[in-house]
């Protein structure tokens, strides 16, 4: 290419993040470096950031990929923010979306440069040969001509499976052939036509937009290009690296080496801090499955209860209880026996445990010869599934199928097809996950759209025709209803079309005009079908689309179809998502594969996510739909929905939260408190990674206290503290339900009011920093803080501090407060309860109370920190503080004498902490870190 390059401006100003990126870029392509890596969440300006590094600084022909043809769309479209030359020559001059004519910015997808070889003599003997050799490999022949003519039997007996084998045959030539470096051989024509293109062109720039995709045939085909294309600069961008679970090694090790390290990374809360994004709020709302999904659930737990009694039972010839007792002291591993209990335990710690836990609650005579587990062992955590499930594979795989008995052999079979119900998949080897029936009723519950009905009534009540919502479910109509649950769930269960239809039988959301979008339907509500079809005809004479419109009357929607050359889900999606945003309807109801990457709508208020999955990127995508910011709503703040299914009491009960749990583990969110938290914490401080503190219990409590915060969106966006700095160092803070043992008057001089649980919880932490800095442990006169969160949570932290004093004060303070794990000194707390006198009774309250008479009580035992324990000198320190802060009482050695006495007849009377204490790391909005 010989013509100049054009001088090109960016209209506009840069964020102060694009900024940041913009200097790195500059610093780094200086220095010789030729690869870019930018982490930024939707809506950031990635798109304009890409377009800033073409246009004033590379200054050179760019090439652009993009996973689908909206966002190749988009990156034209947004060269409008940028003029050229002295003459403001129109920069969509130099832009092209065609492949066949590059110019200086060409922006096409990936699919125009990857696109595989269909066939072709080479490929498809390069594919025959791999199938022989799979052949021969297995035993499945003798020798090659065996193969070719078993082979050639198959493509004329069963030629639909012939050519469905023979296709993945030549998916794996390709993919073998990308992973030696010759991907570009196994491209189709066209697009090694495009690549020679784009280089004749002579691009010095690829920007690679949602680059966690390059992880499989695409990133291949480019690794080679990139040589092809003589080395360009590589700009990668993306809302969220690729995960490594599930990836091929070579795969994720080639993007790694690719793309290099993240130069930059852009949180989502530092970006609605500087206001660039909207606030949010994630929400959950909780439903229980309906009663005909209850009695499948609770049946599939009763059949394995009355399995598992059965495989207990005595009349077989070694039950699974003597069995496993007789594997322990053999120490057996099946096929050999371990040297020694410690080497049992390494070869197969999960057995071991669950044996262990199993024969000490219900065989407790059988534990003789076995060592028993410490009391703080991880075994007692194990679920009671984990336990069954655990001793029903090894009994199966070691003794049920191995038995010349042929009933053994018949219960070995219906134990794998229980398991199977609930998740684990016996297999020759061991056993898996797998898909669970149990856990898809859970995910996919109907009463997921009953809670539909009553988070959008909520929402429309104080948005009024603000309002503008979207449901996103993973399918439109369930494709693979297992036989298992076909009696339970139609094909409409859990998709799209439920949903749809669940809004249309209420009034109260009847009056949100749903529509449904997915890749083959469009249904309206039959309220506003005929305003939709007249405002949609006039959009597609507009858009120059010619497209004849049909409709289909149902009861209560119409369905709408198309046809003509420019009907297609890019149009229609695009069509309808104007008139959502003009207010013609006020709620969508789509799927994740239209409603999801790449699409955009910033009126969006209010999200409600259907979906079951879990992975940080699509989860990211999803809700960075949402926070996109609004002109026409400035004080804009997003509702964030997830609609969780539990039944806490039965096997896979909870799979639908652990799912919840999942998906908010990447996720920042303003906690009620003012803190910004990374996790499940910052929806409701009763969240835990492992399972909701009594979600059962509160369930109702919970939702109710969900759908009030509807209306404090104000409170929301106020706790973002929008246009204050963000600090990206986190806080260690504990987290707990208050103090175990609140209530009475403090033992101490002056005390007038009652232990509550935030003041004794504050008093502790005051007397462990103040023993940490006499001992000089701490060295800084920091203090402590506390808030206070929803449900009866505390958020305690040594605040301003340096991280190593504030891991020492968080440490220390979890062991005062929380459960005792083998102290080496422990500590009384005493309590003044008052009594009435005979004059208290009969005088008046305010004179009364001054005659009432106190009874002191010692109430709880606690630890004394480890690092305020190592010597008596430490423990007097510790002792000190107690005394002032919190209630007099000797420290006492905690392994002989009184001590242990006091610890044995403390746990007999509860009088011994068991609160849990979480730490955790937050990012504070009120004040930063030392």
């Amino acid at each position: 290419m010989t013509e100049p390059f054009p001088n090109l401006f960016f209209k506009g100003q840069l964020r102060p993040s694009q900024e940041s990126i913009v200097q790195i870029a500059r610093e780094q392509l200086a220095s010789g470096e030729r690869k870019l890596h930018v982490v930024a969440p939707p809506g950031t300006g990635k798109t304009v950031l890409g377009l800033y590094l073409w246009a004033e600084c590379i200054k050179e022909p760019a090439l652009v990929l993009s996973p689908n043809s909206a966002i190749q769309m988009q990156w034209a479209a947004r060269t409008d923010l940028f003029h050229g030359g002295d003459h403001h020559q129109d920069v969509k001059d130099f832009v092209s979306t065609d492949s066949a004519r590059p110019s200086y910015l060409t922006s096409l997808t990936y699919q125009a440069v990857t696109m595989p070889k269909r066939g072709g003599e080479g490929l498809d003997q390069a594919a025959k040969s791999l199938w022989v050799e799979r052949l021969l490999e297995k035993g499945q022949a003798l020798n090659e001509a065996e193969s070719l003519t078993w082979i050639e039997d198959l493509s004329e007996k069963n030629p639909e499976y012939f050519k469905e084998r023979f296709s993945a045959f030549r998916k794996e030539v390709r993919d073998l052939a990308g992973m030696k470096g010759e991907a570009l051989e196994m491209l189709h024509a066209s697009s090694r036509a495009t690549l020679q293109r784009i280089k004749e062109r002579g691009i010095g720039l690829i920007i690679l937009d949602e680059c966690h995709h390059l992880v499989g045939h695409w990133g291949r085909v480019l690794a080679n290009a990139f040589e092809f294309l003589d080395r360009p600069v590589v700009l990668g961008l993306t809302a969220t690296p690729p995960e490594e679970s599930g990836k091929d090694r070579s795969d994720m090790e080639r993007y790694k080496r690719f793309f290099g390290p993240i130069d930059y990374e852009v949180p989502v809360p530092a970006i609605v801090k500087d206001g660039f994004l909207a606030p949010y709020q994630d929400l959950a709302y909780f439903v229980h499955p309906t009663s005909q999904e209850l009695h499948y659930i609770a049946n599939v737990d009763r059949k394995l209860r009355e399995l598992f009694e059965r495989l207990c039972s005595s009349e077989l010839s070694e039950s699974l209880p003597a069995w496993v007792s007789r594997r322990l002291r053999d120490r057996s591993l099946g096929i050999h026996n371990a040297k020694d209990w410690q080497d049992f335990i390494r070869r197969d710690e999960r057995f071991a445990d669950a044996a262990c836990v199993f024969l000490a609650r219900d065989n407790p005579l059988s534990m003789n010869d076995i060592p028993p587990l410490p009391p703080d062992s991880a075994a007692f955590e194990l679920s009671e599934l984990e336990i069954v499930g655990t001793l029903m594979d090894r009994y199966v795989r070691h003794y049920l199928r191995r038995s010349e008995d042929s009933r053994d052999r018949k219960l070995a079979d219906e134990a794998i097809a229980d398991l199977r119900l609930l998740g684990i998949q016996i297999t020759e080897t061991g056993s898996q996950p797998c898909a669970s029936p149990v856990s898809r009723v859970m995910a996919y519950s109907l009463s997921k759209c009953e809670a539909l009905r009553e988070i959008l009534s909520a929402e429309h009540a104080f948005l009024r025709e603000d309002i503008r919502a979207v449901v996103v479910a993973d399918f439109e109509k369930s494709s693979a209803v297992s036989s298992e649950i076909g009696h339970l769930m139609d094909e409409e269960a859990g998709g799209a079309v439920a949903a749809f239809k669940a809004l249309l039988k209420s009034e109260s959301t009847d009056v949100l005009d749903p529509i449904l979008v997915t890749g083959s339907s469009i249904l309206l509500d039959d309220d506003v079908a005929p305003k939709i079809i007249e405002a949609a005809e006039v959009w597609l004479r507009q858009s120059g689309e010619e497209v004849e419109l049909k409709t289909t009357q149902y009861d209560g929607f119409w369905l709408l179809k198309g046809s003509g050359g420019g009907w297609s889900p890019r149009v229609y999606v695009q069509l309808i998502t104007e008139l959502f945003q003009k207010g013609l309807t006020k709620c969508l109801v789509g799927t994740r594969g239209l409603l999801g990457e790449g699409w955009d709508a910033n009126r969006i208020n209010v999200l409600i996510d259907l979906t079951s999955v879990t992975t940080s990127m699509t989860v990211n995508q999803l809700r960075g739909r949402s926070i996109r910011l609004d002109p026409l709503q400035p004080q804009k703040v997003a509702n964030n929905w997830d609609v969780v299914c539990v039944a806490a009491e039965f096997n896979k009960g909870l799979d639908d939260y652990l799912r919840f749990c999942k998906k908010h583990q990447t996720i920042f969110g303003v906690t009620d408190d003012g803190a910004i938290e990374k996790g499940v914490g910052h929806v409701h401080a009763s969240f835990t990674d492992i399972q909701p503190e009594g979600i059962e219990e509160s369930l109702a409590t919970i939702n109710t206290e969900m759908l009030s915060r509807v209306a404090l969106r104000d409170l929301s966006r106020e706790q973002w503290k929008i246009g204050h700095p963000y600090h990206p160092e986190p806080v260690r803070t504990l987290e707990l339900k208050g103090a175990a043992g609140e209530g009475g008057f403090p033992a101490l001089p002056g005390a007038v009011e009652p232990w509550s649980s935030g003041s004794l919880t504050m008093a502790i932490g005051e007397a462990v920093l103040g023993a940490l800095r006499d001992a000089g442990l701490i060295v800084a006169q920091k203090q402590v803080r506390m808030t206070q969160r929803d449900g009866g949570y505390l958020r305690i932290f040594l605040a301003n501090s340096a991280e190593e004093d504030a891991a020492m004060f968080s440490r220390s303070l979890k062991e005062a407060i929380g459960p005792l794990n083998h102290p080496r000194y422990v500590i009384p707390r005493s309590v003044d309860y008052q009594e009435d006198t005979l004059l208290s009774r009969f005088l008046p309250e305010v004179v009364g109370k001054y005659f009432r008479k106190l009874r002191r009580e010692m109430v709880m035992l606690h630890a004394v920190p480890s690092e305020l324990a190592k010597h008596k000198d430490l423990v007097q320190i510790f002792q000190k503080h107690w005394n002032h802060w919190v209630s007099p009482g000797e420290a006492l050695y905690a392994h002989r004498g009184p001590g242990v006495e006091l610890i044995e007849q403390c746990t007999r009377s509860q009088q011994i902490p068991k609160n849990r204490v979480r730490e955790k790391h937050v990012f504070l909005n009120h004040e930063s870190p030392a």
